[in-house]
């Protein structure tokens, strides 16, 4: 081989190696700066103002790279139920979260959850964002005070 030959194969290693590198790079770069929210769901928080009045709240908190504005944030109730969901009224005008801004937080009343109460456990909070994926919390271990 002479030294022309040779320059060439080292080029062309070195194009397919930093190509390899660079299209890696933009797929976990592209993976990264997807919108990701985060739903919390607590049951029985105590009011300051009210005491022994208990709610539950949903947090949605983004912790993306990009802004997501939420549409809507619902208690997913148990399969064979008269409803799929039940809306929270707080969530109804939607809500833009930017990379960083604080969770948003909607109320959950108590007030006609009994009839769930023998399925509390299978009963979720979910945010739907404008293009339509919803994002769920975790089920609760804990049994809230409306289910005793």
């Amino acid at each position: 081989m002479n030294g022309m030959q040779i320059a060439s194969l080292v080029t062309a290693i070195l194009g397919a190696v930093l190509g390899a590198a660079g299209l890696t790079i933009s797929i976990l770069a592209m993976l990264r700066n997807r919108p990701k929210i985060t739903v919390f769901l607590n049951w029985d928080v105590e009011s300051v103002e009210r005491p022994g009045f208990r709610i539950g709240v949903v947090s949605v908190t983004n912790v993306g790279r990009r802004a997501v504005y939420i549409g809507a944030v619902a208690l997913e109730l148990p399969k064979h139920r008269e409803y799929k969901a039940l809306l929270l009224k707080g969530s109804i005008p939607g809500k833009r979260l930017g990379e960083g801004d604080p969770p948003a937080k909607f109320m959950v009343s108590y007030d006609k959850l009994e009839k769930y109460k023998a399925n509390w456990y299978r009963i979720r909070a979910f945010a739907e964002d404008s293009a339509g994926k919803k994002y769920y919390s975790k089920f609760t271990a804990r049994k809230p005070s409306w289910a005793e």
